[in-house]
C-alpha cells in the first residue's frame, strides 16, 4: 500500500471519531438538561407508589389473617384427629411388629439340665453316706456302740448304772462294752 492510502485511511478514522467525539460532547449537556427534571418529577412518583405498595400490603395483610386463622383452626383438629387415629391404629401394629422381630431375634434361655441336679444331689447323698461311715469307723476305735439300746433311748441316751453313774453305750445288752464278740485275734468265740 502506499503512503498516501495509509495517511487517507489515518485521517477518515480521525475524521469519524473526531465526529463521535464532538456529538458526544454536545449530547451530554442535552442529555443532563433533559434528565433532570424527569428525575425531579420521578421522586415524588415513587414516594407515592411506595405509599400505595405499604397501604396495598396493609390491606392484604387485613383480608388475609383471617383466612389463615381459619385455616388454622380447621387444621388443627384435623391433625389432632389424625394422631389419635394412627396411635390408636397404626402405632400399636408398629409395636406389636417390633416386639415380634425381638423374639425371633433373641438368643433362648438355656435349659436347666436335671442331669445337674441329679449330680448335685447324689454328690450330696455319698457326702452324708462317708460322713456317717467315718463317725462308725471312729466310733469303732474309740469303743463306744454305733448305735443306741432301748434303755439309752428311754433315758434320753444315756445308760445308768446301778450307782446312778453313766455308763457308756453298748452294742447290744449283755455284751462286754461294746466289743464285737470275738479274740483278741479276731476270731469269733464260740
Amino acid at each position: 500500500m502506499s503512503v498516501l492510502t495509509k495517511n487517507h485511511a489515518a485521517s477518515e478514522t480521525t475524521g469519524v471519531r473526531g465526529q463521535a467525539a464532538q456529538a458526544a460532547r454536545q449530547f451530554v449537556p442535552l442529555a443532563k438538561n433533559a434528565a433532570a427534571p424527569i428525575a425531579q418529577q420521578a421522586v415524588p412518583l415513587a414516594k407515592n407508589a411506595s405509599a400505595s405498595v405499604k397501604q396495598g400490603a396493609g390491606v392484604a395483610m387485613t383480608r388475609a389473617t383471617p383466612l389463615v386463622e381459619a385455616a388454622r383452626s380447621w387444621a388443627a383438629p384435623q391433625l389432632e384427629q389424625s394422631a389419635r387415629a394412627i396411635s390408636e391404629s397404626i402405632a400399636p401394629m408398629i409395636s406389636d411388629a417390633l416386639t415380634s422381630a425381638a423374639r425371633k431375634i433373641e438368643v433362648p434361655p438355656p435349659k436347666k439340665s436335671h442331669k445337674t441336679s441329679l449330680l448335685v444331689f447324689g454328690s450330696m447323698l455319698l457326702a452324708v453316706a462317708a460322713s456317717m461311715a467315718t463317725a462308725l469307723v471312729m466310733r469303732r476305735r474309740d469303743g463306744t456302740a454305733w448305735f443306741w439300746t432301748p434303755a439309752e433311748t428311754a433315758n434320753g441316751g444315756t445308760a445308768a448304772g446301778p450307782s446312778g453313774a453313766t455308763a457308756s453305750a453298748t452294742m447290744e445288752p449283755g455284751t462286754d462294752g461294746g466289743k464285737p464278740d470275738g479274740d483278741a485275734d479276731g476270731q469269733p468265740r464260740g
